[in-house]
């Protein structure tokens, strides 16, 4: 879709996010590799809407520099603190996540920054997301979402 085609679906429900303070979310994948996309879309009318991403945080810095000007709210998917665990899980390190984290922790009001610490079935357990909780604590994160990822079909 093009951003206009994306900007013409959301607008449609334009009211209930006015009366709400609602609005946008961009997740999926990893949504702030595509930032100038995400611009594009709030450039065309969205700016006024609450715009939240979901992210990994795992991406070159510039591109949560781009986007400071338009994101109100931050869900990080944070998986687990211990560099071990991250790449075990993901196949990659996590030394971008924290350093990201560190600016944004920075730059945004902590009230506007979620951290999700899953538990993962034969990767973590409660002790290593509470271990994930209070390290992002002593970075100043406050509010969080501890999980257990579902691993079979119901």
């Amino acid at each position: 879709m093009s951003a206009y085609e994306v900007m013409h679906e959301i607008e449609k429900d334009e009211l209930y996010y006015m009366a709400t303070y609602g609005g946008v979310t961009f997740g999926g994948g990893e949504p702030l590799l595509n930032s100038h996309f995400i611009i594009d879309v709030l450039e065309l009318g969205a700016k006024q809407w609450n715009v939240t991403v979901e992210t990994s945080l795992n991406v070159p810095l510039h591109h949560v520099v781009e986007l400071l000007p338009y994101v109100n709210e931050y869900i990080v998917d944070i998986k687990d603190m211990n560099p071990d665990v991250y790449h075990k899980y993901t196949g990659k390190n996590n030394d971008l996540v924290k350093s990201n984290l560190k600016y944004l922790i920075e730059k945004v009001p902590s009230n506007h920054i979620t951290c999700r610490i899953p538990l993962i079935p034969e990767y973590n357990d409660e002790q290593a997301q509470e271990k994930s909780k209070v390290e992002l604590s002593q970075m100043g994160i406050k509010k969080f979402d501890l999980f257990k990822y579902k691993t079979t079909l119901v």
